[in-house]
């Protein structure tokens, strides 16, 4: 395996002359679709590579947007093997992280390569306190008095909390999901190693949210577009924004949205 399949995983196979790159996070217990299901309906032969987070280096907290941004340009030319990057999308955060990969690929490309978002918008509490409370509701081997009390306790935590303030909520909600952890392996009759491993791939998703925090806007970043879905609330990320009457949990699933992202893909091909 090269070093750069730590950095990216190739999730379509295609002989199109681009390549798109993908940033999104997964194994958060989230019931969304993924860029996974989004590949499935796409029906250009074009090649999609997905970014892998890095691991948390000690304390997700310090998370740097740099830190993550340079983790993933490191090796791509293993990924691109030549080839020109056709575009970049991204998903919720991983806006941020598409918008930033494309002010870095500029000089290389010669151009700056197409940039379709899915309900982006720089992370916070709101956006936290979803995905976790979907993760606790998810852990079927919780009584629904026990799910209940945790659900509770995170409700209580962000009330407690001013909105923009993620970290310190998601300090909370670590230590909470911690307790959750070992309740599961006090359940299951495994040793309480395998709720540390569970933590840390929450870990490892609040360390991307903390590094989409850390990564500055830039005007250019205006000329995305954006395709969101009926619950998304503007975040005048993007100049353009083509809404759809589909739920966010199947935003990457829908024909509709896919039929658009393709449309805008071959009208930028078509501009080169």
């Amino acid at each position: 395996m090269s070093k750069n399949a730590a950095h990216w995983s190739r999730i379509r196979t295609g002989d199109a002359p681009g390549v798109v790159l993908a940033v999104d996070f997964y194994g958060t217990g989230r019931q969304e679709a993924t860029f996974r299901h989004l590949c499935d309906l796409l029906t250009d032969p074009v090649e999609v590579w997905h970014a892998v987070p890095p691991a948390p280096d000690g304390d997700w907290s310090t998370a740097t947007g740099a830190g993550h941004l340079r983790w993933w340009t490191e090796g791509l030319d293993t990924v691109l093997a030549g080839r020109p990057v056709r575009a970049l999308v991204g998903y919720c955060a991983g806006g941020v992280f598409a918008s930033a990969l494309a002010d870095a690929l500029v000089e290389r490309e010669g151009h700056r390569p197409r940039v379709v978002l899915f309900n982006p918008g720089a992370p916070g509490v709101a956006t936290l306190t979803r995905d976790f409370r979907g993760l606790i509701a998810g852990m079927d081997l919780l009584t629904d008095g026990e799910r209940a009390a945790l659900l509770a306790e995170t409700t209580a935590i962000r009330r407690a909390h001013a909105p923009d303030a993620l970290v310190p909520v998601a300090e909370r909600y670590a230590a909470l999901y911690r307790e959750g952890c070992d309740l599961l392996c006090e359940r299951l009759g495994v040793d309480a190693s395998f709720g540390a491993e569970l933590a840390a791939v929450l870990h490892s998703y609040l360390a991307y949210l903390t590094a989409a925090l850390d990564v500055p806007p830039t005007p250019l970043w205006r000329g995305a577009v954006s395709l969101t879905s009926r619950e998304h609330q503007g975040t005048d990320f993007t100049d353009v924004e083509h809404g759809f009457d589909v739920a966010r949990a199947e935003l990457l699933s829908s024909p509709q949205v896919v039929a658009a992202l393709t449309a805008l893909l071959r009208e930028h091909e078509a501009s080169r």
